[in-house]
């Protein structure tokens, strides 16, 4: 797979052309304005999770939109990809090209690290996505009970969910008004490859289909 590259403005304020490069090796923002090197850098390796959305730019009325794409590593470290449109100037483009990034990060970053999870419980290995423990006959997540949030088990028959445009929800069929949560693809990392992860094994097993 050949290199993947991005020039763009992130705002009026800032008027540099920042580069964001993708390739099989690593993953390269040029979000510094000082020094030798410009750019932050994450080998593929070192990528575990990521998270997305749009920001509503306000003071009385709404008058932009930040889109935002974050990317974490092992050791706890975030580059932040942004850029913002205002008046709904560039609005067409820039949601173009924040689809486009994120179809990239996909390509060369994510969709292995969901073939690996799906692998590891294809072969009965434990592994956790975010909050959501998936084991050989149940998943485990967090909800929300009454005073604090309480650990609940379901088992895969019994797992139903639902996808939206901002968020993610993993429900069970017994009990789906007690027993649900959302997650946001803005707010919690890794949603989408939840989302993949999930709905996959379930379509495996049978248990759902999707168009």
């Amino acid at each position: 797979m050949e290199k993947k590259e991005f020039v763009f403005k992130r705002s009026f304020s800032d008027g540099k052309q920042r580069r964001l490069i993708f390739n099989e090796k690593n993953f390269k923002f040029e979000d510094k304005d000082f020094g030798n090197n410009l750019f932050t850098i994450f080998d593929k390796d070192e990528i575990t999770d990521y998270r997305f959305g749009i920001r509503w730019i306000r003071f009385e009325l709404t008058y932009g939109r930040e889109y935002q794409i974050f990317v974490r590593n092992k050791d706890n470290k975030i580059i932040k990809i942004s850029f913002k449109s205002y008046l709904g100037r560039k609005k067409n483009a820039f949601h173009k090209l924040y689809c486009e990034i994120l179809t990239e990060l996909w390509n060369y970053y994510f969709e292995d690290i969901i073939d690996n999870f799906i692998n590891k419980h294809n072969n009965n290995e434990e592994f956790s996505i975010g909050d959501v423990l998936f084991k050989k006959d149940n998943i485990e997540l967090n909800i929300s009970g009454i005073f604090n949030q309480k650990k609940v088990m379901i088992p895969w028959d019994k797992i139903r969910t639902k996808a939206y445009y901002s968020y993610f929800s993993i429900y069970s069929i017994d009990n789906p008004s007690d027993i649900n949560r959302g997650y946001s693809y803005k707010e919690d990392w890794n949603t989408n490859v939840l989302h993949s992860v999930l709905r996959t094994l379930l379509k495996q097993k049978k248990i759902e289909t999707y168009e």
